[in-house]
């Protein structure tokens, strides 16, 4: 089927229900959150049993500083929810680390991991069971990881080891979402073929343009489950440098540039940079997490 008649048959069901593909947008939206902190929560285990502080701080850190503050919107009818789920993400900073036992750090990220369970089922419902949404999920972790890749690896080597992480952590849920899905067995052996030559090639580190075009390759075939269309992110063509990237060149962190949509907050407790949402920028500053530099 050619993306052509995915986005007619797309546009079709829009156009007959509105209501309900706007709620299920917004469900897509909150489930790719969802998706990504628990691909932050696998990065932070890496790198916890690699002691690797440094780069386990950044993914303990990740979902609260850019991820919180847009699922936050989606919870404005559940409120007790939300403060648990907001100190749940705050608690994991603290006490997903090297400092304390490997046994202490898995605790806190289990915890995380139930409460982030439990958000999916009070937000999506069991919308989050259905094979087309996964699929769409899936897709949208997998456009994010080309992102990712092309602002890791240049020339072969690896110069954002963070970011490299992220994309592989999106490669993996993708994975795992796909071991959940109730389809035939010869598709899911092709998909799990096409998700092993991404892996393949980023242990070899290939080129951005090599890896996006085998990534291409494993949407396309949940484009077939799901009938929609994947969206390429929005950042994919932009050459802007992560605040990471810029604080590993000298960029002072008060001098960090964001996005133009984007904020930037700065750590109350070690100035760490954040490029965030107006939305996300208010909640960690009434969190005070940070402040607007």
């Amino acid at each position: 089927m050619s993306r052509k008649i995915l986005t007619i048959l797309s546009m079709c069901a829009i156009f007959s229900l509105p209501m309900a593909f706007a709620d299920s947008e917004e469900k897509l939206e909150f489930g790719s959150e969802l998706q990504e902190t628990l691909g932050h929560f696998w990065a932070l285990e890496i790198n916890l049993d690699e002691n690797n502080s440094k780069l386990a701080l950044v993914h303990a850190t990740h979902p609260i500083a850019e991820l919180y503050g847009s699922m936050s919107e989606k919870l404005v009818d559940h409120p007790e929810f939300d403060a648990k789920l907001q100190q749940t993400l705050m608690d994991l900073q603290n006490k997903a680390n090297t400092k304390v036992t490997r046994e202490e750090a898995q605790q806190a990220i289990e915890e995380a991991k139930s409460v982030i369970s439990e958000a999916e089922e009070i937000v999506i419902g069991d919308l989050a069971n259905d094979d087309a949404f996964k699929a769409q999920l899936a897709n949208v972790l997998l456009e994010s990881s080309k992102v990712e890749y092309a602002e890791a690896v240049s020339d072969g080597i690896i110069e954002e080891m963070a970011e490299f992480q992220d994309g592989s952590s999106f490669i993996w849920r993708a994975k795992e979402l796909l071991a959940t899905m109730n389809i035939d067995s010869t598709t899911a052996e092709k998909i799990s073929s096409n998700i092993a030559a991404v892996e393949q090639a980023y242990d070899q580190q290939a080129s951005p343009s090599d890896v996006s075009t085998l990534v291409d390759a494993v949407i396309a075939d949940f484009e077939m489950i799901s009938g929609v269309p994947s969206v390429e992110s929005e950042h994919m063509e932009e050459a802007f440098e992560s605040p990471r990237q810029q604080l590993n060149s000298g960029v002072l962190p008060n001098e960090i540039e964001c996005k133009p949509e984007l904020i930037l907050v700065l750590n109350n407790y070690d100035s760490r940079p954040a490029c965030v949402t107006e939305s996300g920028a208010d909640k960690l500053e009434s969190l005070n997490w940070g402040t607007r530099a």
